[in-house]
C-alpha cells in the first residue's frame, strides 16, 4: 500500500530517491531473483519471463533490419481490459498509479540505445493488438531495434513491480491499481518485487 512520507524520511533521503528513479530496495534485502519461464504474480498481471533475442528481420518490402526482443507471456487478472502501453525512458519519474501493463515494468538492464524507443506489441489468440484482454492470455513483445554493427548484450534483466486494488486517498473513494511502494505520488519509490535475468539468444528470425 502506499504509505504517506513522513518529514523525517524526507530529510533522509527517500524523496531524493524517488526523483532520481531509485527503487525500494534493503542492501540486506534484495529482490527475489526469479529464473526464466517462471510466472511471477504480480497482483494486477501474471507474467512470465519466456525469452530475450537477437534476431534480423525482414519487413514486407525486403528490408533487413534486426531487434533486440523480450517475449513475455503475460494475463490480465483484473476485470477490465488494459492498455500495453509504451515503455518509460530509463530514467524517468516512475508513478504510482497503473494505466497500462508497461507500468509495471520498472527498469531493464542494460539500457539499450534505440532511436525511437522500443515497440510494444500484444499477439493472443492469432490477432495482434495493443491491449490486453481480462482473463486471456497473450504474448507481449518488447522490441528494441538495434544497429545492424552493435553488440548486443549476452543477458538482460528486467525489474518489475507488484500491483494491489486499493483506495488512493481520503477524498477519492475510488479503487486504482498502484504499485506497492514507499512515499505518495510526488514522491514514490517502488518496490522491486522480482527480477528476471534473460540470455540473449541470437538466431535469423
Amino acid at each position: 500500500m502506499l504509505v504517506p512520507v513522513a518529514a523525517a524520511v524526507m530529510a533522509a533521503g527517500i524523496g531524493a530517491t524517488a526523483l532520481l528513479g531509485g527503487f525500494a530496495e534493503a542492501a540486506d534485502e534484495p529482490p527475489p531473483e526469479v529464473k526464466p519461464e517462471t510466472i511471477v504474480d504480480q497482483g494486477q498481471f501474471t507474467t512470465t519471463f519466456a525469452k530475450a533475442t537477437d534476431t534480423v528481420e525482414k519487413n514486407e518490402f525486403g528490408d533487413s533490419k534486426r531487434y533486440l526482443s523480450l517475449v513475455l507471456k503475460v494475463v490480465n487478472q483484473s476485470d477490465k481490459t488494459v492498455s500495453v502501453g509504451i515503455m518509460r525512458e530509463p530514467g524517468s519519474r516512475i508513478l504510482p498509479i497503473v494505466t497500462s501493463y508497461t507500468q509495471s515494468i520498472l527498469r531493464v538492464r542494460p539500457e539499450i540505445k534505440t532511436p525511437y524507443g522500443p515497440d510494444v506489441s500484444v499477439s493472443g489468440s492469432g490477432v495482434q493488438s495493443k491491449q490486453l484482454q481480462p482473463g486471456i492470455p497473450a504474448t507481449v513483445v518488447i522490441k528494441y531495434q538495434l544497429d545492424p554493427a552493435a553488440a548486443a548484450p549476452k543477458s538482460v534483466t528486467v525489474d518489475v513491480g507488484s500491483m494491489v486494488l486499493d483506495e488512493v486517498g481520503l477524498v477519492d473513494q475510488t479503487q486504482y491499481w498502484h504499485l506497492v511502494g514507499e512515499g505518495d505520488v510526488d514522491a514514490f519509490v517502488p518496490t522491486v518485487a522480482a527480477e528476471v535475468t534473460l540470455p540473449v539468444e541470437r538466431g535469423n528470425g
